[in-house]
């Protein structure tokens, strides 16, 4: 299904069409007006009422997808399915990801977002799997649904050559016809729909044809992965389910990947010179399915600690809370932690001294190669198991098996990188509960659920005849410590955490060990003044690949950057600004940010979305843009920014 809307003068989203296709035929629901106004109610329940005969003759459950529920279309639909029977929306992380509707009738409508299992345009996904109807081209800025006439300006299209147009103009002109706006959006929303078709049943074909699973069966692409694992290659009694008190500990040595500026322009001198050092991004392939599959994983159940646990066994694994203390002189942290700032919570590598918990290969890492020192006062001790060996290595085997055009090199590539995420997820969620009010009986299922559940809830409200219950879903299965108890949940940060690591040690080797100046540095890629050895270099897992070769580059803040290529390339990421609001920014702009004090003003479209009041509305805000200084401290030079040294964290502590 596909849901259409246009933007009025207030900035919210009206929804005018939604239309749906079940492999046959469509159904199409378009406004009506009732009183010289759109009325949504008929527009939803025109659709619903037609969505009950794609039921098969004897079935009682339905899928419906649309791509980019949680984001749009279900924000629109939850509403207008209250009257229907039981809803039971799913959110996790604040995001509305299906919703499932238990009929008066007996029978199951399930809401699914499609774009959780396959995370990529329609317009992308049609060139992947090679679906002969590609998406269509519409023009979104026309805002009168009822008009007719001559083939709208070429102002009111968007993401289309002038060329284009005109080729459409002209074809179009040919008919002999008047334009007319509703004919045309039926066309493209079903034309959305049948493509989504296409593509989930060619999806599921290869998917089942290689793991023998149905994509239906699950919700999210980790949870595809995750499945694919559990029924293939998991091993038996590796993956322990933690108690509350180790999960909370080992997920503070959960922090992700290294991002950090260490030198911000690439000029040579000063900021006045036109001579530029050449510089290299590289970039690692597949660095976290490289240390899933190469690298020892947390197995087993924990065994905790008290003391330094090196005096019984000196090659002990595990997690660990320690006395760290970082050398004075390291020009490039490799250990990172998250500090409490006047700027908020920032992940920092810093120097000076501070206790906290680490992955102990990470802790071996940083004390060998890098001159940190650690006084370990407790822990968990794990054993050792490579237990994703063999699943990254047959998805990596696909993806070299087919060519880069084939759909099952994209489909294996997805599946390769979206395991470990599941395994870093919170046990606990959030759970909605819906109870209508004309309804004795979910009525007297509401105070129960009160009486028992009360200080679990965060908020509850009147929804027309209905009330809403958001509460935390906390899960019971933690393991008990008088159990033994595996694969309970698909979660277990000990396995996150050391992957992450894995992927900073990793990175940690390009850091300090080599005669080069670091540039600039994300979770899986860098950018330095010197070529990498060659034998670091190649297209296997785990080795870096040359992605750009700059003449001319500027770094003003983690992931805010901009460079010139040696084929003359411009190429610009600057985080919280879509692309469309960057069209009119050049190197140059950002050059300029060097000068102490800087900034420069954008104004783009922030969307504010009320998933249970149905409303989404767009608004322009404006965003500085700066060099920020939360993650290195900034160096200038007659106030140019010209270089940044680590923070230390007893500094940053004395400040916060």
């Amino acid at each position: 299904m596909d849901i259409e809307t246009i933007k009025r003068q207030n900035g919210k989203l009206m929804p005018y069409l939604i239309s749906a296709y079940n492999g046959s035929e469509y159904i199409t629901s378009y406004a009506q007006v009732n009183n010289g106004v759109i009325d949504p109610k008929l527009l939803f329940s025109s659709f619903i009422n037609q969505l009950f005969t794609f039921f098969p003759k004897k079935g009682k459950s339905l899928i419906v997808y649309a791509h980019n529920l949680s984001g749009f279309d279900g924000i629109f639909l939850l509403n207008h399915l209250l009257p229907l029977g039981k809803v039971e929306p799913i959110i996790f992380n604040s995001k509305l990801i299906a919703i499932k509707v238990r009929l008066t009738t007996g029978k199951t409508i399930t809401f699914k977002d499609s774009y959780l299992l396959l995370p990529a345009s329609i317009r992308r996904l049609c060139i992947t799997f090679k679906i002969d109807a590609s998406k269509g081209l519409f023009p979104f800025s026309l805002r009168n649904i009822f008009y007719k006439g001559l083939f709208p300006a070429y102002k009111y299209w968007t993401g289309i050559s002038l060329e284009q147009y005109l080729d459409m103009k002209k074809e179009f002109n040919l008919l002999g016809i008047k334009w007319s706006f509703k004919d045309e959006a039926i066309k493209y929303c079903q034309l959305d729909c049948k493509c989504l078709f296409d593509i989930l049943i060619k999806y599921n074909d290869l998917i089942y044809q290689h793991f023998n699973i149905n994509i239906h069966s699950v919700l999210t692409l980790p949870a595809l992965a995750m499945k694919i694992y559990k029924s293939k290659f998991m091993p038996e009694n590796t993956i322990y389910q933690l108690t509350p008190n180790i999960d909370r500990d080992i997920r503070e040595a959960y922090t992700g990947g290294a991002v950090d500026v260490y030198i911000p322009h690439n000029r040579i001198g000063n900021f006045f010179s036109w001579i530029f050092e050449i510089l290299y991004y590289y970039d690692v392939n597949s660095l976290y399915p490289f240390i899933m599959a190469k690298t020892p994983m947390p197995v087993g159940k924990p065994k905790y600690f008290k003391g330094d646990i090196r005096v019984i066994n000196p090659e002990a694994y595990g997690y660990f809370y320690c006395e760290i203390t970082s050398p004075s002189d390291i020009a490039h942290p490799i250990l990172q932690q998250r500090i409490k700032t006047t700027e908020g919570t920032r992940t920092i590598a810093g120097t000076g001294s501070w206790t906290g918990w680490i992955y102990s290969d990470e802790m071996y890492n940083a004390q060998n190669n890098n001159k940190y020192q650690f006084n370990i006062l407790m822990g968990y001790e794990f054993d050792k198991g490579y237990i994703f060996k063999d699943y990254i290595e047959t998805m990596y085997e696909l993806r070299m098996q087919y060519e880069k055009d084939d759909p099952m090199n994209f489909v294996a590539k997805l599946l390769m990188n979206s395991l470990y995420g599941k395994f870093g997820m919170k046990p606990q969620s959030t759970k909605v509960d819906i109870y209508n009010l004309a309804s004795d009986s979910e009525l007297n299922s509401f105070f129960e659920m009160v009486d028992k559940y009360g200080p679990t809830i965060q908020d509850w409200f009147k929804l027309d005849q209905h009330y809403v219950v958001i509460r935390d879903n906390i899960s019971n299965y933690y393991a008990n410590e008088d159990n033994d108890h595996y694969h309970g949940l698909d979660v277990n940060v000990s396995i996150a955490a050391a992957i992450t690591a894995g992927g900073r040690m990793w990175m940690s080797t390009i850091k300090n060990r080599f005669e080069f100046n670091l540039f600039y540095s994300d979770t899986d890629s860098f950018v330095t003044n010197k070529p990498l050895p060659s034998f670091m270099v190649g297209d296997k897992l785990g080795q870096f690949k040359l992605e750009y070769t700059i003449e001319r580059a500027v770094f003003l803040a983690p992931k805010v950057y901009a460079f010139i290529t040696s084929s003359g390339e411009e190429i610009i990421k600057v985080k919280g600004i879509k692309q469309d609001a960057l069209s009119g920014l050049h190197i140059e702009d950002l050059e300029n940010l060097l000068v102490k004090d800087s900034t420069r003003e954008f104004t783009q479209d922030k969307w504010f979305k009320k998933i249970f009041d149905g409303d989404i509305t767009i608004t322009d805000i404006a965003y500085t843009l700066k060099v920020t200084s939360n993650k290195r401290q900034s160096i200038y030079n007659n106030d140019i920014f010209e270089n940044t040294k680590p923070y230390n964290y007893n500094d940053l502590i004395k400040k916060s």
